[in-house]
């Protein structure tokens, strides 16, 4: 299963070329923009999305500590939030240029990222790899 997230600009590339062709085949300026301002609207929703989930809530943006072992998971917000969880709770996962993009099981969350600068060096980072390679299965 491919994350949604990664087709959302291609899709608003698309449909912005089909309302630009629309008002150049037909002249139909009302649909047309339309089209292209609904383009502009699915190309910026997850950006948005993003920077508004890190604005608004103060302990998002609050520094994430983390370790990974062969049982689990675990991730600590200083000593208000401490999570732990094992690798069957996490059904999949990708890798962005950007980092890790873990799927979990729960209703609440769809995902849980993990950038590549969270890694002190390329090995602990192809460690980490290897763990999700081994406990999930190859990368989606």
């Amino acid at each position: 299963m491919v994350p949604m997230f990664r087709w959302a600009p291609w899709f608003a590339l698309a449909f912005g070329v089909f309302s630009l062709l629309l008002f150049l085949l037909d002249g139909n300026v009302l649909v047309a923009g339309f089209g292209l301002l609904s383009a502009l609207v699915i190309g910026f929703m997850e950006p948005v999305a993003v920077w508004w989930r890190f604005s608004s809530d103060e302990m998002i943006s609050r520094t994430v500590m983390g370790s990974a072992d062969d049982q689990s998971f675990r991730m600590a917000v200083g000593s208000s939030v401490r999570e732990e969880i094992v690798w069957q709770e996490l059904p999949g996962w990708t890798e962005t240029r950007q980092g890790f993009v873990l799927e979990t099981l729960d209703e609440g969350a769809a995902s849980l990222s993990v950038p590549h600068r969270a890694f002190a060096s390329d090995e602990d980072r192809a460690s980490f790899r290897g763990l999700l390679e081994q406990h999930i299965g190859p990368a989606n």
